[in-house]
């Protein structure tokens, strides 16, 4: 019965997507795995918890749907009646759930003891202008402590702002179906980013910042001496890993992700370095696996000759670490565009220092995919994973992009096989 709710739940979800964009979806690399359901038209923003009721509540923005079915369909958005967009969403110890997200002068938190219902008035995380919140990365340790990061991010001197407008020789470019098309933006321009983290004793009544910000100070061999200046470290993700300590792990320009460890609850953390994971400049997220704290994260993996070919967010990766992010296990591929390599995991290369896409890459594939953004919710034995796809489609003659929402439903165990 539960494999005929999830064919109606697809079937339904894609009425979402336009008969162009249907005619034009691209063949995939990989095939949904057995037990995986996938749902079309279901944004990457939010959080989904357990209710007491056994049903499911995903809270996105200014809405919330419930999940009946163990997340196989969901009904339609109903008011959340929060008071600010909600962009994140957990459950905590006590048995209340807690939002955040912001408006437009803070990022702000708060918290419904009637699974819910009502909310409580906000509580201010920071303000907007000391760095942009990660959401979907909220966590609540087992001693209660609330932790949430934050990033700040500037280009070439310029505020991160939609209404930017880069240089007109910024940028990588390629041909797809004999239009010049362009497939990276700001990764051509003069970027550096901070994480910060705060953190809440009192159930996200008040807030504290860590001292400082990370950001790495690294050699190209990986070594702590700042001999090739400072990297990026931005959009961090964090979880607690079983020994009771704390993992941050972020976007950088480095062909790699960076982290940061706190022994002491995100009060002070130490000096950040690269992972051994190869990587795009995209962001990761990473979650910790109940009960034996085991960390998942799915992140954009790339070599360094992959970037440079143009094929920043064309391959989403996961991996499972079981010593709090010291190594890494269990590499599988969940996305895969046209153009590159079908291989679930891809040993770091050197140098550690910037890389990007060549000017000109050339000829891209007819099926060249980009998967990003991906968010991540455990709730029982079910992974809930969303992010967008993006493929070129022509419109009116034109090359376009536009983002393809979607959530998919895997069983824990898959992770591991």
């Amino acid at each position: 019965m539960k494999n005929k709710l999830w064919i109606v739940a697809i079937a339904s979800a894609n009425l979402l997507i336009t008969a162009e964009h249907s005619r034009a979806a691209p063949v995939s690399r990989k095939a949904l795995p057995d037990g995986v359901l996938e749902i079309q038209g279901i944004e990457q923003v939010g959080g989904i918890v357990g209710l007491n009721n056994g049903s499911l509540m995903l809270a996105q923005e200014d809405s919330y749907r419930i999940s009946t079915d163990g997340g196989a369909s969901w009904g339609d958005p109903q008011p959340l009646r929060a008071p600010f967009h909600a962009t994140g969403m957990i459950r905590l110890q006590s048995g209340a759930l807690a939002i955040c997200g912001r408006n437009d002068a803070s990022n702000l938190f708060a918290l419904s003891n009637d699974q819910g219902k009502t909310w409580s008035e906000p509580f201010v995380i920071c303000p907007r202008y000391e760095g942009n919140v990660m959401s979907e990365s909220v966590i609540q340790m087992s001693s209660g402590r609330l932790l949430i990061p934050v990033y700040w991010e500037k280009l070439d001197g310029w505020d991160v702002h939609p209404d930017v407008m880069y240089p007109q020789n910024a940028g990588a470019f390629g041909t797809w179906k004999g239009h010049r098309v362009s497939i990276e933006g700001h990764g051509h321009v003069p970027e550096m980013g901070m994480s910060l983290v705060y953190r809440s004793d009192d159930q996200g009544q008040s807030w504290t910042k860590h001292p400082g910000g990370l950001m790495g100070w690294f050699d190209a061999e990986g070594n702590i001496n700042g001999q090739s200046g400072l990297t990026p470290c931005f959009e961090p993700t964090l979880a607690q890993t079983s020994s009771g300590g704390v993992l941050l792990i972020a976007r950088s320009t480095v062909g790699r992700l960076v982290q940061s460890y706190s022994p002491d609850g995100g009060q002070q953390w130490l000096a950040v370095r690269p992972t051994d994971l190869g990587a795009s400049e995209a962001p990761p997220i990473m979650v910790s696996v109940p009960p034996n704290g085991d960390l998942l994260i799915i992140w954009n993996q790339n070599s360094r000759e992959e970037i440079r070919r143009g094929f920043r967010r064309n391959r989403l990766s996961s991996a499972i670490s079981k010593d709090g992010g010291h190594s890494w296990e269990h590499f599988k591929t969940l996305e895969l565009s046209e153009g590159l390599e079908d291989m679930d995991r891809i040993p770091p290369d050197y140098p550690v220092s910037p890389v990007r896409a060549r000017r000109d890459v050339g000829h891209l594939p007819d099926n060249y995919i980009q998967f990003s953004y991906p968010n991540i919710d455990v709730v029982g034995e079910l992974v809930f994973v969303r992010y967008y796809r993006r493929w070129w489609i022509l419109d009116g003659g034109q090359p376009k992009m536009p983002k393809r929402y979607l959530m998919r439903v895997y069983p824990l165990k898959w992770f591991y096989q």
